[in-house]
Formats: structure tokens, sequence, C-alpha cells
């Protein structure tokens, strides 16, 4: 199975524990005539389970070539529609190849497993382009993924990741579970697609406010924010946000209000 070596370059570390694997697929819900994507294809040990779900279309994306003669021998079904891309998928346009959501799977390098979230998440050109997302990360971006206010873990990821979805921590991925070992636990996040704040919110002010607001995260953010907004403390009033918050204080609900009036006096 492991013929050729795993690259540290790419951050590879495959996933060959065959229960996490199927416990993996069972998270995704019912994927029969579905279009899917698999990042990270590898040695192909989740795509074998992926076919055998009988979607209806499922591309995999690969960046290490020395994988793509494997891959393609695994791809080789007569009743699914298959593809795939030799390519970094940070460079990949993946939803010119569906005309519906594809539900995307994928155990991501922890390297810039967060940079392929923000591409994943935020819609490109106004569309809502997938159905729901099954990625796999470190353990410690896991839990700052889902992290709730007052807590160590919440800061921009949780605030960004919960922005475009609603994100859940559906189990712990013990390192036994890759080749080759890491030297952390992982964690399975299930994205399921909301886009309720992107078509109510202005995205691009939001992510600037809670950029900003984390900066000094353990400031007051009518400090870290009084620079950039004029008026700040009164707007704070009229969001019914404490004059003393802290940016790990304050909730994802009050930071989109604070979006939108921020938003409405620079109109």
């Amino acid at each position: 199975m492991h013929e050729i070596k795993p690259k540290k370059k790419f951050g590879q570390n495959f996933l060959t524990d065959r229960p996490i694997i199927e416990r993996i697929i069972s998270s995704a819900g019912q994927l029969k005539n579905k279009c899917i994507v698999e990042i990270g294809g590898g040695s192909g040990n989740l795509t074998k389970y992926l076919l055998e779900a009988k979607p209806k279309k499922l591309l995999v994306i690969e960046i290490d070539k020395d994988y793509i003669k494997i891959l393609k021998e695994i791809l080789k079904s007569k009743n699914v529609e298959t593809l795939l891309i030799s390519d970094d998928v940070l460079h990949t346009d993946i939803y010119s190849y569906f005309s519906e959501p594809p539900v995307i799977f994928g155990n991501l390098p922890y390297n810039i497993s967060t940079k392929i979230l923000a591409k994943l998440l935020v819609p490109s050109d106004r569309k809502k382009n997938w159905e729901k997302l099954l990625l796999m990360f470190q353990l410690e971006v896991a839990n700052r993924i889902v992290a709730a206010p007052n807590t160590k873990q919440y800061g921009r990821l949780s605030l960004f990741s919960q922005f475009y979805s609603n994100p859940s921590l559906e189990f712990q991925i013990p390192k036994t579970s890759f080749f080759p070992i890491p030297k952390v636990e992982s964690a399975l996040v299930k994205f399921q697609s909301n886009f309720n704040n992107y078509d109510d919110y202005n995205d691009v002010l939001f992510q600037d406010i809670i950029k900003k607001s984390f900066q000094g995260r353990r400031k007051m953010i009518k400090n870290t924010l009084k620079n950039s907004y004029k008026d700040i403390s009164n707007i704070m009033k009229i969001c019914n946000i404490p004059e003393n918050s802290r940016p790990e204080n304050i909730n994802l609900q009050q930071f989109c209000n604070l979006t939108k009036e921020i938003d409405r006096l620079n109109a």
C-alpha cells in the first residue's frame, strides 16, 4: 500500500483506519447520486469508499503526481462519472466541474488547512457553491473552529467558520489511524452550508472587523477599533455590546450587528 514514501512537503499523513473511514462516510449522510469532491486522494484509501457510496460524480484532486497512476486505477468505474485533477486545490476552480453543489471531503495538510478552509467557505462569484464539507484537521484547529465565546479557543477562526457555515466537531481521530503517524491528534469537522449571514451582512467588512478585533485579544474592543471606525463606543451601545467587552466576549450575532451598523453609517 505504501510503496511510495509519503512526502513532508505535501504534509502527507494517509488515513489507513478502515472503521474511521467508514465513520467519516457515515457522517456525511446519504451520498448516492450526489456530486463529491475529495481533496488529496493520496493512496486512495478514502476514494475507494466514496466510490462505493455510488455518487453521481466524483472529482479527486491530488497534487502529488506520484499517486496519479494509483488513483487512475481506483477511479476506473463503470457506474460513477470520475475525474482526477493533479494540481494544488488552492489553485483549482472546483465548482466549474459541477452543475450542483458538491459534498467535499478532505484530509487536509496541517500546514495549509486553514487556507484551504477559507477557500472553500467563502462563496466565489456570489454563488452558494457546496452542500456540506467533511474535513480533517489537527484537533487544536478543530476545537478553535467550533469554539464558543468566553473560551480560550474562541477567536477569529471560530467567527469566520461560523459566519459562513454551521460547523460541528464530529469525532476525534487517533494518531494511529494515519501513516505515517503524526505527532498530534486529529478530528473530523462537518460544515453544514448556511449562507444567511453572507446574504444579510457585508462579509468583507465582517472579516476586517474580526481581524482587527483579535489583533488585541486582551484589549477592549473599543480601543482596538477606535482608529478604524469612528464613534465605535456609540455603535457598540446601539448593538447592545457592553463598553468594556473584549473580542473573546462578543458572540457571532453581536459581531454581525456591529458589521451592519458600521456598514450603515459608512454607506
